[in-house]
């Protein structure tokens, strides 16, 4: 008997284990969490697949299909993955990474090479949420723009290579971030006409561009800006799997062979590798094969919506400026915990209220399982 090896064991358990003797309850079309799921989730960017069905879903699709297992994410099932991303944005190549903060610092910290400043946009995740990553881990100067806005301009650009070239020691900026929709703002995007100039004032100057695109599918439903366009600007870019391709882990990271052919090491120094990572890799192609189509109609059924419950008296709906998924509802002479409650009744999961009693709505696939005005209708009940 041949001993078992780690990874060999986490293979055998994957796929025998836990596989073979899962019910089939994945059934139905992409984007639904089980054939019998009809619940409409009023928040977040995905389905909101829970346990149970993401395991059953994942027995259902080695089923279909003969999966050739990766070795630490090289080759195999993830090997095809990331050819079909880099075709998909239109880049040479694309690296799977375990999250989106490792995906960013690695683009970041190639792009910029030994010119360590880096301008990002002063809401952006990579400024407030990793802990000083770049600079702790990776040596690099960020600089932040635009406070409290979505965009910034290609005269802020400017200007800030122009104090830096009027510095006593030479400090060059070697990459500019941006971030579009921007998860701090609500989901506003970044200006798209501004960010093709600053694109092209950086590549005149060989300084390295980078998109945060985490949320880039959404924005794309959104503007009907194809997702190898918005890329096109971009030496890099960095797309979320795990948010609305409900794979639970991973990040895409694309760009030019050049820099990204030995990432697999970089990743593997910062701890990022995986012992396998088709299990991510089949979950996310099932449900990329049409999300932007779904999403779209998602936004159909949540605009009907928006403009239905708008007319009632208790109700009051903002809409988030140059926004994308995500709008704040309020209701007058309501309490929000009471109507939440008689909304999961009929099937409707409404997120918590704010202090202030503001509800964040976000549009996601699970909208297509009703229409605008049956969702209006449902609010009116509920609000009595």
């Amino acid at each position: 008997m041949q001993p078992v090896t780690r990874r060999g064991f986490v293979g055998a358990m994957g796929a025998a284990g836990v596989l073979g003797w899962l019910p089939d309850l994945a059934t139905g079309q992409p984007g639904e969490q089980a054939a019998a799921d009809k619940t409409v989730r009023l928040s977040g960017d995905g389905i909101g697949l829970e346990p149970r069905a993401y395991a059953a879903l994942l027995n259902q699709l080695c089923r279909q299909a003969d999966v050739e297992e990766d070795n630490y994410l090289l080759g195999g099932e993830m090997a095809a993955f990331e050819r079909q991303w880099a075709t998909l944005l239109g880049k040479e190549a694309a690296v799977f990474m375990p999250s989106g903060t490792l995906a960013n610092q690695l683009a970041l910290r190639s792009l910029a090479g030994p010119r360590r400043r880096v301008i990002v946009p002063e809401m952006s995740h990579i400024y407030n949420d990793t802990g000083d990553a770049c600079q702790t881990l990776s040596a690099l100067t960020l600089l932040p723009l635009a406070p409290d806005t979505a965009t910034f301009t290609r005269a802020d650009v400017d200007a800030v290579l122009g104090r830096t070239a009027g510095g006593r020691v030479a400090t060059d900026v070697g990459a500019i971030v941006i971030e579009s929709p921007i998860r701090r703002l609500s989901g506003q995007l970044f200006d798209w006409d501004e960010a093709k100039r600053i694109s092209a004032f950086a590549r005149d100057r060989r300084i390295g561009m980078h998109l945060d695109g985490a949320r880039l599918f959404i924005a794309s439903a959104y503007t009907g800006i194809a997702p190898a366009e918005y890329a096109a600007a971009f030496d890099t870019v960095y797309v979320s799997l795990w948010k609305y391709f409900n794979c639970g882990v991973g990040a895409i990271l694309a760009g030019p062979r050049e820099l990204l052919d030995g990432m697999f090491h970089v990743r593997r120094m910062f701890g990022g590798n995986l012992a396998v990572g088709w299990p991510a890799a089949l979950v996310a192609r099932h449900y990329m094969d049409g999300f932007l189509e779904r999403l779209q109609s998602a936004v159909q059924v949540s605009e009907a919506f928006y403009a239905a419950i708008a007319r009632h008296p208790k109700v009051r709906v903002e809409r988030i400026p140059n926004g994308t998924n995500l709008a704040r509802i309020s209701f007058a002479g309501a309490d929000p915990a009471v109507v939440a409650k008689r909304l999961a009744a009929r099937g409707v999961r409404l997120p918590g209220a704010s202090a202030g009693g503001t509800i964040t709505l976000g549009v996601n696939e699970t909208w297509n399982r009703t229409t605008g005005a049956d969702l209006a209708g449902e609010f009116a009940e509920a609000l009595g």
